[in-house]
């Protein structure tokens, strides 16, 4: 069965009220849906997963482009909507909390139960905004090979996502997706084109998967404890905030042992002046002042003092 053009009509057949604690808005305005499809570039060789499906009204438009949509929604009560006009479609839903999820295995065994044929693994969503970073944490340090990221999301949290060095919004969260993807602002969204309209405006997010690490003496957990230290004071110079912070969230994150007691025994105020002048950085650098790469660098040769120091 065709799905309908008009989205009220089917919230009203179903009686589906947005229910707030899984953070529904559902995205109404038939341009932006189609906008966002278009965007994705969704090729009859792509498997597209969905996170949020909500009415199914965004899943109808990828399926129509796709080999295969594998949508998660934790609210049982649209799934009569999928049974009515998604039954018999190239579209499964699971009833399954997205960050829970193995996504590895929910594809393997869902490509192999339908004899799905496809070439590249693409995510076109609108995301409940209250755990957009941890979703963004998930698709990207997944393990999953994605081709391409599409997602709806709070408009202040793109800008963020997006944010360049020596700006205001840019933070951990613009280093973490710059460490493995390419983030741009496709388009705003305004608050009047959902149902019901939320305080925000929202933004379409393109994140393109991207390794800058790959095949390097690379450490994630060193990179992020210098991360989270430099943007801990990060009104501070970074050399100072780094020293002063890394040992303790070492400890509270629940970093390696021996790393820790590297950091407890070493002089990390000049260690690390001593990294930013081989890299090339001013000693008053501050965090938001620092790129990825460069944190990548500043990761890599704290790395090598672990590896000398014969902890490791």
């Amino acid at each position: 069965m065709a799905y309908p053009s008009s989205i009220m009509g089917i919230i009203k057949e179903f009686n589906i009220d947005c229910d707030k604690k899984y953070g529904q808005c559902f995205l109404i305005d038939n341009n932006a849906l189609d906008k966002i499809a278009e965007s994705a570039g969704i090729e009859k060789t792509d498997l597209v997963i969905e996170i949020g499906s909500g009415p199914g009204n965004l899943t109808a438009r990828l399926a129509s482009a796709a080999a295969f949509v594998i949508a998660f929604e934790t609210d049982r009560n649209l799934f009569k909507i999928y049974d009515k006009y998604f039954n018999g479609s190239n579209a499964s839903f699971h009833q399954l909390d997205f960050l829970k999820a193995d996504l590895a295995m929910v594809i393997s065994e869902t490509a192999a139960a339908n004899n799905i044929k496809y070439d590249k693994i693409k995510v076109v969503a609108n995301i409940p905004y209250y755990i957009t970073s941890q979703i963004i944490e998930k698709i990207l340090y997944s393990g999953v090979r994605f081709t391409d990221v599409y997602l709806l999301m709070q408009r202040d949290v793109a800008e963020r996502i997006a944010a360049r060095p020596s700006t205001k919004a840019y933070g951990i969260l613009s280093v973490a997706c710059a460490l493995k993807s390419k983030p741009s602002i496709i388009q705003k969204i305004p608050s009047t084109c959902f149902y019901p309209a939320p305080d925000v405006e929202s933004a379409l997010v393109r994140l393109e998967p991207f390794e800058r690490t790959a095949g390097e003496d690379f450490s994630e957990e060193i990179f992020f404890a210098i991360v989270k230290s430099a943007f801990n004071q990060r009104r501070k110079v970074a050399v100072s905030a780094i020293a002063n912070n890394i040992g303790r969230l070492g400890e509270i994150n629940g970093y390696d042992g021996l790393f820790v007691e590297f950091l407890k025994k070493s002089a990390l105020k000049h260690i690390f002046t001593g990294i930013f002048e081989n890299i090339g950085l001013s000693a008053l650098a501050r965090a938001e002042e620092i790129s990825c790469e460069d944190y990548i660098l500043i990761a890599r040769e704290l790395g090598g003092h672990y590896r000398l120091s014969g902890l490791k």
